[in-house]
């Protein structure tokens, strides 16, 4: 079975330069770990539930920046099920530019392993309920993630690949930083990229 960290190596090759919010602890970390600090990555520290509300913020706000630019959301099933509603807003606001992955691995792993509600979740049907463009149940495998992060890369949004990953868990040092340093690192990021594109 894919494991989480090569499939965030894989989601960073296919959007090394767009917008990105990352979720939690344990998906920042291995992020951290595989590609190194990116200044386009937001790290949402502490806000379980909230990163596809940010990443519809973000998309909507910088929807007429260029064309073909995605904001990329990495989000986790029992994150997202947390903050389930977003996907009924998203779905009403339907971002053509917003990309949701959902790396599921029926478990809340950053407390002990306990399952979430995702195997009991039909997250492809919910988001096609909910009026979303597109909806995936992705292959767990390092081809079947590239062939539908290849699609997520033309396609109009909102789209949700819901990516199936194991349990293991690498060893990563901590990540410790203030969420406001983060958030105004990332904006900086964004204005002065915003800039370049417009005048370049």
């Amino acid at each position: 079975m894919l494991q989480r960290p090569d499939a965030l190596r894989l989601i960073d090759a296919a959007f090394p330069d767009q917008p990105m919010v990352l979720t939690l602890g344990g998906t920042i970390r291995e992020m951290l770990a595989v590609v190194g600090r990116k200044p386009n990555h937001l790290y949402c520290l502490d806000a379980m539930g909230q990163p596809l509300a940010i990443g519809l913020g973000l998309a909507t706000g910088v929807e007429h920046r260029a064309h073909g630019e995605r904001v990329v959301i990495v989000e986790g099933d029992g994150s997202l099920l947390m903050g389930f509603s977003a996907l009924a807003t998203v779905g009403h606001l339907k971002p053509r530019n917003l990309v949701l992955l959902v790396l599921d691995n029926g478990v809340y792993l950053a407390t002990g392993g306990q399952p979430t509600a995702a195997r009991d979740t039909d997250l492809v049907g919910v988001a096609r309920a909910c009026n979303w463009a597109a909806a995936r149940d992705v292959d767990s495998s390092l081809d079947g993630l590239r062939d539908a992060l290849d699609w997520a890369t033309h396609a109009d949004g909102p789209l949700l690949l819901r990516v199936p990953v194991g349990l293991e868990q690498p060893r990563t040092d901590f990540f410790l930083e203030d969420p406001v340093v983060l958030a105004r690192d990332f904006t900086d990021w964004l204005q002065t990229d915003r800039a370049t594109r417009v005048h370049s």
